[in-house]
């Protein structure tokens, strides 16, 4: 058999989820928003988006989680940066829910890679962590920063890969 995997996102709080069909960044905290309904304003923060990675099924082993945003030649436009919670770093994880924010989300520390040569996201708070029966991996934070620099308009669409490794 082979995992199953789906995105999980949380809102309000720790038991506010359900499986998204995108994770769009904007002005208000939900899923599936649609980003011309809620932009997000010069000169502040888009609210965190909080979601994890849950695969089900029967697997032997999951390990090294690489999450990016794959350079699709969409990249960012003036003024905008990503901001996101995974490292190759010393790495923290983050296991525990926030309610997202739009001030700068501390759960969001390092700016979006467009690629990932090592795990970057864990289990369990750790890096080298694996999961060998159904289970979530830390909490991936994704913030965006639209500065006064910014052009009036939508930013470019982003593609989020996580890549993982299956026994």
């Amino acid at each position: 058999m082979v995992a199953t995997f789906s995105w999980v996102e949380y809102n309000a709080n720790a038991t506010d989820t359900a499986v998204p069909t995108n994770l769009n960044l904007g002005s208000t905290n939900a899923r599936n928003l649609a980003p011309s309904t809620y932009p997000i304003t010069a000169g502040t923060y888009s609210y965190s988006k909080w979601a994890r990675g849950l695969w089900s099924g029967s697997f032997s082993e999951i390990s090294a989680l690489k999450f990016w945003m794959s350079a699709s030649g969409t990249g960012y436009v003036t003024g905008e940066t990503l901001w996101f919670s995974g490292t190759t770093g010393t790495y923290a994880g983050t296991g525990t829910f926030s309610t997202p924010t739009t001030g700068l989300d501390a759960e969001a520390p390092n700016a979006m890679v467009v690629t990932a040569a090592t795990a970057n996201i864990g289990f369990a708070g750790s890096l080298t962590e694996t999961i060998g029966a159904g289970g979530y991996s830390d909490f991936i934070v994704i913030q965006a920063s639209i500065t006064s620099a910014a052009s009036p308009g939508a930013v470019q669409q982003k593609t989020f890969t996580l890549q993982y490794t299956e026994v």
